[in-house]
Formats: C-alpha cells, sequence, structure tokens
C-alpha cells in the first residue's frame, strides 16, 4: 500500500527504530523468557508453525551451513554488516546485551558462524502488506503478540512462539525467504526480509558524530524514506533472488518460508555443540513431540534433515523410540475388549463436557479417543516412555506424556495415546470434535505443553471449563486402570488384603501391650515373569528390635487369596537379618524403620491374565540376640 511522500532508496541494509519519544528502554525481547530455552522447545515452534500454514502436505527442511574464509565474507557483504555492526557492538555493551558480547568476542577470534535453515513447503508463505492489516508476513516479521492463525487446529495461538528463532541466533538476527501462495498487487515472489532484535542501545552517527539511539528493533530490506520517517522494506523478485543466493536462502518454487537463525546456537549450553549434535537432538525432538502429524491420514507431514545426505525421516523407518505410541494410535479402530497379548490394542470413548461459550455457543457433550497398547513384559524395564500416556489434539504435535507407571499397583506394561479434537476420529471428525478442537486450544498456554486454566478460557467459556478438564484427566485414569490391571478370576469370598498389614501387637521383651506396624510407598511390578517389589515397614511407636514376615499372594477381584508367589530375594537398606524360608522373607530388624526391596519366583505361565498380587506383612516387637 502507497503512502504520499514516499521515496525508494535503492541500498538494501539494516533500518533501526529510533527511541521513541517517551524515552522508554528495552533490555531485549520479554517474550524470549516465556519459553524453556532447549532444542525441543525450538523445534516445537517451528514445526507446528509449518504445520498450520500448510496448503498440502507439508514439508520442513533442516539445513546446517558453516560460513568461514571467502564464504563468510560473502554472506556478511549481502547482509550489510557494515550497517549491522556498530548496533550490535553497541548493544553488547549494555546490561541485556551480554550473550551478544560474549559471541561477538568469539566471533572475532574464529571468523567462523554456523546458520541454521528451516525450509517449509507447500505452506502459505509470507503473504500480506507491508505495512496495514493482518498477515503473516506481519504476523512472524513484524508484529509481538499477535498472530495470523486463523484456525480451530491451529497449534499456535498467542503469537509469542516465533521468539524461540532470535533466542537462537548468537546474533538475535533471523533472515526470512518466502514464495508466497498469494500474491498482493506489485508483490512478485520470492520475498526477503531480516530482523534482528536487540536491546536498546546508543550509536554513534553522522552529522557531527552525535549518539543516536534506537529502540532495539532493527530490519533489513530496501530502505525506505516517507513523511512518517525511515524504515526498511521486504525485497522481491528478481534482486531479492539474487540476495537469496548470497546468503544461503535459495529455495524451490514451491510456497512456503526459508528461515535462517544467524549464529544459531543452543542458549542452554555452556559449551559450544557440533552441528551433529545439534541435529541429532533436532531429529529427536520431531519424532517425539510430531509422531502423530507424520502418521495422521490425509496428508502427513514430512521432516527431511540434511545433514550430510538429505533425507527424510520416516514414520515406518525411524521412528523407534515412540513407535509403541504409533501402534496404538494405528489401532484406533481396535475392537477388542481386553489386552491379552502383546501388541493388543483395547479403545476407549471417554467423555469432554465443554462448556457453553460466552458468545451464546451450548454447550457440548465431546468425546475423547483413549487406545491402550500391551507392552513386552520382558523390555518394560528397558523403554523409556514405558507406562506413559501421550496426549495430541488435530494439529498432531504431542502435548505432553503423563507418567502412569504409579496408576495402580499390578498395573502391565502400556503405552497410550489420547486423541482429541479432530484427531480422535481424523478420517472422519465431527462438529463435536470441533467443539472439543477449539476448547482445549484455548486451554493451552504459550508453551502448549498442557491444558490448564487460561485467560483465553476465560474470555470465550462460560464457568466450568476448570472442572470439564480436571474430569478429563480423572475419566482417562479410571479408564486406564481398568484396561491395564487384568481382572484376576473370583475366589472365596475373603477380606480385604491389598496393601494391607496386620498389627499383631504381640508381647516382646523389650515392650509391653500391642504395637501395631505400617507399610508405606509399596510399589510392586511383574518385570521378566517376576514380581519386583519395594516398600518401607515402621513401628507406628518407637521401639528397639522387632520382627516381620512378608509374604506375597496373587488376589482376586474381591481381595480374597487365589495363590501364594515365593520370595527369592530380599535386601534392605538398614542392618537387619534377613532369611527366606518356605517363600516368605522373614526380616528381624533394630532401628525406627526398614526399606525393602524383594523379587518373587517365576511366576507359572498357568497363572494365565491374573495380574494383581498382595503383600501381606506381619509384625511383632521383640529382642533378638
Amino acid at each position: 500500500m502507497s503512502k504520499v511522500g514516499r521515496t525508494a532508496i535503492s541500498t538494501v541494509e539494516w533500518v533501526f527504530d529510533p527511541l521513541p519519544a517517551s524515552g522508554a528502554r528495552r533490555g531485549g525481547d520479554p517474550a524470549s523468557h516465556v519459553f524453556r530455552q532447549t532444542v525441543t522447545s525450538f523445534v516445537r515452534e517451528v514445526v507446528q508453525n509449518a504445520n498450520d500454514q500448510r496448503t498440502g502436505a507439508p514439508e520442513v527442511h533442516f539445513k546446517f551451513i558453516e560460513l568461514a574464509d571467502d564464504k563468510l565474507d560473502r554472506f556478511l557483504d549481502a547482509v550489510s554488516w557494515r550497517t549491522l555492526e556498530p548496533h550490535l557492538r553497541a548493544a553488547a555493551t549494555t546490561k541485556g546485551g551480554r550473550h551478544l558480547r560474549a559471541f561477538l568476542d568469539d566471533f572475532d577470534e574464529r571468523r567462523r558462524l554456523v546458520m541454521l535453515v528451516v525450509e517449509d513447503r507447500n505452506t502459505v508463505g509470507l503473504t500480506g502488506d507491508e505495512l496495514h492489516g493482518d498477515s503473516h508476513f506481519r504476523a512472524l516479521c513484524k508484529d509481538t503478540l499477535f498472530s495470523h492463525k486463523q484456525t480451530d487446529r491451529a497449534g499456535g495461538s498467542y503469537g509469542l512462539g516465533k521468539s524461540v528463532l532470535w533466542t537462537f541466533s548468537g546474533l538475535s538476527m533471523v533472515l526470512f525467504n518466502s514464495n508466497l501462495s498469494v500474491e498482493g498487487l506489485g508483490q512478485q515472489s520470492p520475498r526477503l526480509f531480516g530482523r534482528v532484535e536487540l536491546p536498546t542501545h546508543e550509536v554513534t552517527g553522522a552529522p557531527m558524530r552525535r549518539r543516536l539511539a534506537y529502540s532495539g528493533s532493527g530490519w533489513f530490506g530496501r530502505r525506505v524514506k516517507d513523511d512518517d520517517g525511515e524504515r526498511a522494506e521486504s525485497v522481491w523478485a528478481a534482486r531479492a533472488e539474487e540476495l537469496a543466493a548470497a546468503l544461503g536462502l535459495r529455495r524451490r518454487e514451491e510456497s512456503g518460508t526459508s528461515i535462517a537463525i544467524i549464529g544459531f546456537r543452543d542458549p542452554a549450553a555452556d559449551t559450544e555443540r557440533s552441528t551433529e549434535d545439534l541435529a541429532k537432538d533436532i531429529a529427536a525432538a520431531i519424532e517425539r513431540d510430531f509422531w502423530p502429524s507424520m502418521v495422521m491420514p490425509g496428508e502427513p507431514l514430512t521432516v527431511w534433515m540434511v545433514a550430510g545426505k538429505a533425507r527424510p525421516l520416516l514414520p515406518d523407518r525411524d521412528v523407534t523410540l515412540t513407535r509403541p505410541f504409533v501402534d496404538a494410535f494405528r489401532g484406533r479402530g481396535s475392537a477388542k475388549d481386553s489386552l491379552e497379548s502383546v501388541g493388543d490394542v483395547v479403545v476407549r470413548e471417554i467423555e469432554l463436557d465443554v462448556p457453553a461459550r460466552t458468545d451464546g455457543t451450548s454447550a457440548v457433550k465431546g468425546r475423547v479417543r483413549l487406545c491402550v497398547r500391551l507392552f513386552a513384559e520382558d523390555d518394560q524395564g528397558t523403554h523409556p516412555l514405558a507406562g506413559h500416556v501421550a496426549w495430541f489434539r488435530g494439529p498432531g504435535m504431542i502435548i505432553w506424556y503423563a507418567d502412569k507407571r504409579r496408576l495402580a499397583l499390578g498395573a502391565r506394561p502400556f503405552h497410550a495415546v489420547v486423541a482429541c479434537g479432530m484427531a480422535r476420529a481424523p478420517e472422519a471428525p465431527t462438529e463435536d470434535d470441533l467443539a472439543v478442537e477449539r476448547f482445549l486450544r484455548a486451554a493451552e498456554p504459550p508453551g502448549h505443553d498442557s491444558w490448564e486454566s487460561t485467560a483465553a478460557l476465560k474470555a470465550d467459556y462460560k464457568r466450568g471449563y476448570a472442572k470439564a478438564l480436571e474430569q478429563l484427566q480423572r475419566r482417562v485414569d479410571e479408564e486406564l486402570k481398568k484396561i491395564v490391571v487384568a481382572q484376576p478370576r473370583s475366589g472365596r469370598q475373603g477380606p480385604d488384603r491389598l496393601r494391607r498389614m496386620f498389627p499383631l501387637g504381640q508381647r516382646g521383651g523389650g515392650g509391653a501391650g500391642s504395637v501395631a506396624f505400617h507399610v508405606r510407598n509399596l510399589v510392586a511390578r511383574l518385570e521378566t515373569g517376576r514380581w519386583r517389589f519395594r516398600g518401607e515397614i515402621r513401628p507406628a511407636v518407637a521401639i528397639d528390635a522387632w520382627e516381620c514376615s512378608l509374604r506375597l499372594t496373587e488376589s482376586g477381584e474381591d481381595g480374597s487369596e487365589l495363590r501364594a508367589i515365593a520370595i527369592e530375594r530380599m535386601e534392605t537398606n538398614a542392618p537387619a537379618e534377613v532369611e527366606v524360608v518356605d517363600g516368605r522373607a522373614v526380616l528381624r530388624v533394630r532401628g525406627p524403620s526398614l526399606a525393602f526391596t524383594g523379587e518373587s519366583a517365576v511366576v507359572p505361565s498357568s497363572a494365565g491374565g491374573r495380574r494383581a498380587v498382595t503383600l501381606e506383612a506381619r509384625s511383632r516387637a521383640g529382642e533378638f540376640p
């Protein structure tokens, strides 16, 4: 959009915003402090942004470029280093520019830069006007706390996540080159632009070598003058193509955007990390957090790692850590009612009560889909995510992995997913699924790593949203427990012995009257056919010496005993006499409490699906020689 009195200057360089008349200063970008400064956070932002802007099956390419010697000189000339460097040096002397000072010192000594280019394809691109209206260009390159993601299934909504781009640049500098899916009047792709985020600083300049103060933000593009002052605007067409080639940002013709993070580093690392290690971390973060996008039906996400020979990350070849979750999600159509064999998937629909919206939209009784896959018992101790539940919605980015290994005593090893919103039934989502999608999107904080009460929920929904979120997680836990704790066959009626201690209180040589003993922190897990258990036992009153006998049994649904399980090994954390006799462990203790670990004999295969266990503890005070 044109303005009266506008004059374009042919030079492409950095233009910085002057300090406003108020004199208000800034020490850096406050949005950069919202997110954890990890490679995972970086990957979540850039991949999800590309996923949200898809026009077809999206692709994201990660490519590291090392700049040194003549290659570095050509890059610095193309990026107008002469107009940028004075601002970097000045900002490095401020309190908010300490990271710049350290990076520039290292750069001066080594004369080397690492650039990470993240290129997305089959996406919208940086569409929109330079100065006016909501647009993808303004949201990514100009604005703060503005998001132009208009669909209800988008991953982001705050406009804060892009701050990680500048956080991961040692120079706080990011360059963009984009092919637009829709070009406006006078626009011809590609479009090239840049932004640097510095603290408020002063630079000595002409005339009369006076000190000029700048707010911090700087922009790389064609210098333009108008009645409001000077600014930088996008470089277009052939000139942008030429400049992109010199900057290492040339791209193919598909619509989308290439983002170059200059001086890429891991801000959380205390030493420099190799590009090989960084590439491995990026690939691991993609697998952990974006496998749903990679296996979703329709137009799945494809991610390419350009480290050596370029290759795509393929779910059936490269997804290993999260493979059990992939298999659980792919089994979302299973009709099995119970887990019987390794690899079985059981599916349950869980209700989510979406409250009415403040705009008058009625409440909805939606559903999410829980898929639980039985894991191999022999491997449960070696898989880091065994006993975890992966939660996600339509965009296909994992919100979080919930650790449910302590869900229930005797729970069989499993992996589970809770597919919500448009991901519940991705082949044919319903209007209720869309309502759930909209609700959960509003429940995500800027890091998109939980569902909780937020300002967006308070503004858009009537009371009841916090209760709805709590009920959802409780309902999932309850249903999960029913699935992974196998229902044993019924036995005779008997007392509820599960995790119960029998206080016998017999008189011993050191005391009189009855004494109760308490069992705490009891955990048992079936591994490689054996029960491994641990816990703590202590007298209710202080006594010097005491004895306890531990016995394991498999129990019925009503708590009655079905069969005894022999204990083979016992260990303690304190001086104690340990004796295993006829499958029972006898412990003679001197001290206030005792922590123990133990292991049973191999449970016979004839035990079938029974996986509920009772630890019976009988204790007494006494004196021992």
